[in-house]
């Protein structure tokens, strides 16, 4: 059987995600959907990210209740890396810097066929890269480009009712689809070092676990002496881009 041209081994490459599908999401296990997290959902995504002992902070939380949420990301979705940065930086002019976050973070709510949410995950720019490139007296013009090529998996949660089924796997293949359209290079995120079933889970869907205590070292991509380190008794796991 011949070969489709333009791919490789006559699979057909995913599909560009547009700022609307994501918005309007895409079927997952049970007849259910994952899609952007929507006005008014702020309490239950919260709920849910509670599981995780991570949350939702006010400035998201606004965001999802505002359409704020994610608005930079579905500018280059639709516009790509080039639309992206310039909106980026558009919304960074004249402003701290914190007020780009909520559009370039990424919140993804798991809804069952009942529509009730029964999972969600949490994508955000690297705060505590930023704090670190700021102490070292990085300018905002590259601080805003660490938010362009690197995000944090701040949590994946789905609800103990709902376990068993695939949502966390479905929210994670999402996001990664995302922010590799996107052209992001890396997404990190941490998990308990104690956590015996985590480390399966990431390993499984892509991601490289670290070992306790190794850092991040981001001298090459960044060409900054710069690095992201674990927090006590946590764990690193990364996905770079291919």
């Amino acid at each position: 059987m011949a070969k489709r041209k333009g791919t490789r081994g006559g699979s057909t490459p995913p599909r560009p995600i547009t700022g609307q599908r994501l918005l309007d999401g895409w079927d997952g296990p049970d007849g259910g959907r994952i899609r952007l997290a929507r006005a008014g959902e702020a309490p239950a995504v919260e709920q849910l990210l509670d599981l995780t002992g991570v949350g939702l902070d006010r400035i998201h939380a606004d965001s999802i209740d505002t359409g704020g949420l994610a608005a930079t990301l579905r500018v280059g979705l639709d516009g790509g890396q080039k639309q992206l940065t310039r909106a980026a930086a558009t919304a960074a002019a004249g402003h701290d810097l914190v007020t780009v976050i909520p559009g370039l973070s990424l919140v993804l709510v798991a809804e069952d066929q009942d529509g009730e949410p029964v999972g969600a995950l949490s994508a955000v720019p690297p705060a505590s890269l930023l704090k670190v490139g700021a102490e070292q007296g990085v300018q905002g013009e590259q601080l805003l480009f660490f938010c362009l090529v690197i995000a944090k998996i701040g949590a994946v949660a789905v609800a103990d009712s709902a376990r068993g089924r695939g949502w966390g796997t479905h929210l994670l293949k999402r996001a990664v689809q995302v922010y590799q359209q996107l052209q992001y290079q890396l997404l990190y995120g941490q998990f308990d070092a104690d956590s015996e079933p985590l480390p399966r889970f990431y390993s499984q869907r892509g991601f490289t676990p670290l070992s306790q205590d190794e850092g991040i070292d981001l001298n090459v991509l960044l060409g900054l002496p710069l690095g992201i380190q674990p927090g006590p008794d946590e764990r690193l796991f990364t996905r770079w881009r291919r």
